[in-house]
């Protein structure tokens, strides 16, 4: 459970979501759907709309992570038509009954309440688009933030793993991480991310000629990637070019010592 909440509060960071929060909401309150222009007051919808949109929000936040890592979906378009239903489907009864009460008006007609499923599932669909487009430029703020922590290392030339070859061309850039995650591996690059059907160990074998160390059984590091050592509550993590941390098992406790990473400076990361 530890890592569905770690993976839900980096997925609330993404840029999208006070896009979308922002922009439903201010329709919410000026349009007024579903009856809560006649039967609310615009300080009623001012304040209605943008805590059911945020409710909203983070529902199907938690919807898109159970799908992503129960269904593993590698087409977008259909990742996102499976989100955005059911999405539709556990919000759109309770929030469409929700503002007929406040509204003062008891009925539900069932046109009423296909109107909502679209609603939520137009805003589902625009949420991912959104993701999409914008993950690229959330990448690289979190790189820059973890940059201005810890320097980053000089780049040395190495020739590309083979490993790189069965991402999509617009990933293959210097590797940062591999990480276990079911039976996939992410293969965090410092273009993105992909998820690649294979062990971990065929992985790793295939990262030739960049450096790098196992060290945990679910994760691989490149000595590259690595900006910094931190230690807390007897714990040991290594802090990644792509802002992730790292957990390091006493098995590879040793080896990662013995690279001599600088340590993380809490005092500069809390600026």
């Amino acid at each position: 459970m530890s890592e569905f909440w770690r993976i839900y509060l980096r997925a609330l960071k993404i840029p999208a979501l006070p896009v979308i929060w922002i922009v439903a909401s201010a329709f919410g309150v000026i349009a007024g759907p579903f009856g809560s222009l006649e039967g609310m007051s615009f300080g009623g919808r001012l304040l209605y709309w943008p805590l059911v949109v945020g409710m909203a929000i983070l529902i199907g936040t938690a919807i898109r992570i159970f799908v992503r890592r129960r269904f593993r979906l590698r087409v977008f378009w259909l990742e996102a038509l499976v989100v955005a239903s059911l999405a539709a489907l556990v919000l759109a009864g309770p929030i469409f009954q929700i503002t007929a009460w406040l509204a003062n008006d008891p009925e539900l007609p069932d046109l009423g309440v296909l109107h909502m499923l679209g609603y939520i599932f137009g805003l589902s669909m625009a949420n991912s688009v959104l993701r999409r487009r914008m993950a690229p430029l959330h990448g690289r703020s979190r790189r820059k933030a973890v940059e201005r922590v810890i320097p980053a290392r000089p780049p040395e030339p190495d020739p590309a793993p083979r490993l790189l070859d069965r991402v999509e061309p617009t990933l293959r850039a210097p590797l940062i991480r591999l990480s276990v995650c079911d039976h996939y591996v992410d293969v965090v690059t410092e273009a993105g991310q992909a998820s690649l059907l294979m062990r971990l160990a065929d992985a790793i074998a295939e990262t030739e000629g960049t450096p790098g160390l196992q060290v945990h059984r679910s994760h691989w590091v490149a000595q590259t990637g690595v900006r910094a050592i931190r230690r807390a509550r007897g714990k040991t993590f290594l802090v990644m070019a792509d802002g992730e941390e790292v957990p390091v098992s006493r098995t590879y406790q040793a080896q990662v010592e013995a690279e001599n990473f600088p340590a993380f400076d809490e005092s500069i990361a809390a600026q």
